[in-house]
């Protein structure tokens, strides 16, 4: 019989023989990276060149700025400070060629994988954006959720900048995307909407605006100017308002806008702050053949300046109002429609999605000539307005209440 002094110290031996077959068989972290080993990438721009080189942009956070160590410039081939962060880049003869080329220029492993914003160059957007996208959706860190821009000039431009507000323009350009002041696309909706029936796109553009600051000095701020529109994957115009306007409102795209316009028989303006729009599009295919569009649009808004002399709870001057809001909007879509459906003859309102979902075995024999169909189709606008509140105070200001008329 074994002792119990024995069997204690086969069962200790056991344990330790276990432990260590386990261990030879671990393979540990031998291909982890370290934060310290990485270069975080924020923002990503892509701008193209007449001799077909493509030149890709990262903007790179900078830890030991942002932990209150030295700032300024850090040096080296392609690589600017603006304060928290960098912009580094490179060309190659592809944007994969281009990225490997940028790693050479760079000490840390390149992380896309925070880049939340990617901009196009405007050359690289009139040259088409198709293989762009192929790679950022086939990379596996970039994210499909990242916010995607178009710059008036060179997307390295409009990187490297640093805003007053935020720590970063990637972080700028994040913002102003989550108040929808225009298009709010994502890559992954970037590539929905290329691939889609319509065969279009519609980005934000952004532009690098000089304000004087009270040293004297001037420093660069991002602005939005406008709406690209993209022929399937190409730039083919840059549209403004009231264009925008009206696109934005066809597309149920319309969020952020104040209108302001004159009333019909007063002196002054009224201006009015959205609340809610509504476009609900009603397609038709008709005996003949004709393929037609019902355009129902509908819209609350808040009363925010008066300068007439009329009450502002008097009936007269709310029909008014409404009447004249009514009216802008209807200016803004017959402007969109002119310009993008008429002139462009680009299907950037999805009209073919429509068409789709209500006839499919229409479209299914006629989707080769949407081109053709989509420039002959008629819409029918009607357009309602609501006023929700007329603001803290019945009356104008500014004027003797005995003078204000009541009717």
């Amino acid at each position: 019989m074994i002792g119990n002094d024995k069997l204690q110290r086969l069962i200790r031996g056991g344990r330790l023989a276990t432990a260590l077959a386990l261990l030879f068989t671990l393979t540990g972290c031998w291909d982890r990276k370290e934060i310290n080993d990485l270069a975080i990438v924020l923002a990503t721009g892509v701008d193209a060149f007449p001799n077909g080189t493509v030149e890709l942009s990262a903007q790179i956070f900078i830890p030991r700025a942002a932990g209150g160590g030295p700032q300024g410039n850090t040096g080296g081939s392609g690589g600017n400070s603006t304060g928290d962060t960098l912009v580094r880049k490179a060309q190659g003869r592809t944007i994969a060629e281009a990225m490997t080329r940028l790693q050479r220029r760079t000490s840390r492993h390149l992380f896309w994988g925070h880049s939340e914003v990617i901009v196009f160059g405007q050359e690289a957007a009139k040259g088409g954006i198709r293989s762009y996208l192929d790679f950022f959706l086939r990379y596996l860190q970039f994210r499909e959720h990242a916010y995607v821009y178009v710059a008036k000039g060179m997307a390295s431009s409009a990187l490297d900048n640093q805003p007053l507000l935020e720590r970063s323009s990637s972080e700028e350009l994040r913002e102003m995307g989550n108040l929808k002041l225009g298009m709010l696309v994502t890559l992954k909706k970037l590539t929905q909407m290329v691939e889609g029936d319509s065969q279009s796109a519609v980005l934000t553009v952004i532009e690098q605006v000089s304000q004087k600051q009270k040293n004297g000095t001037r420093q660069m701020t991002t602005s939005m100017k406008g709406l690209a529109i993209l022929r399937k994957d190409k730039l083919v115009a840059i549209i403004q308002e009231p264009v925008t306007r009206g696109l934005l409102l066809i597309r149920n795209e319309l969020e952020t806008m104040t209108y302001s316009f004159s009333l019909a028989g007063l002196d002054g303006t009224a201006s009015v702050n959205l609340l809610r729009a509504r476009a609900h599009l009603s397609p038709v295919i008709a005996a003949n053949g004709d393929w037609k569009l019902n355009l129902d649009v509908r819209t609350t808004g808040d009363l925010i300046l008066n300068t007439t002399d009329m009450d502002n709870i008097a009936e007269t001057f709310m029909s008014k109002a409404r009447t004249a809001w009514a009216e802008l909007l209807r200016e803004d879509v017959e402007s969109a429609l002119e310009r993008i459906q008429s002139k462009l003859k680009v299907d950037a309102f999805g009209f073919a999605n429509h068409f789709r979902r209500r006839y499919p075995r229409q479209w299914a024999r006629e989707k080769r000539d949407w081109p053709i169909l989509f420039d002959k189709i008629k819409v029918n606008v009607v357009i309602q307005t609501k006023i929700a509140r007329i603001g803290k105070s019945d009356l104008p200001q500014g004027i003797p209440e005995d003078e204000i008329r009541k009717k």
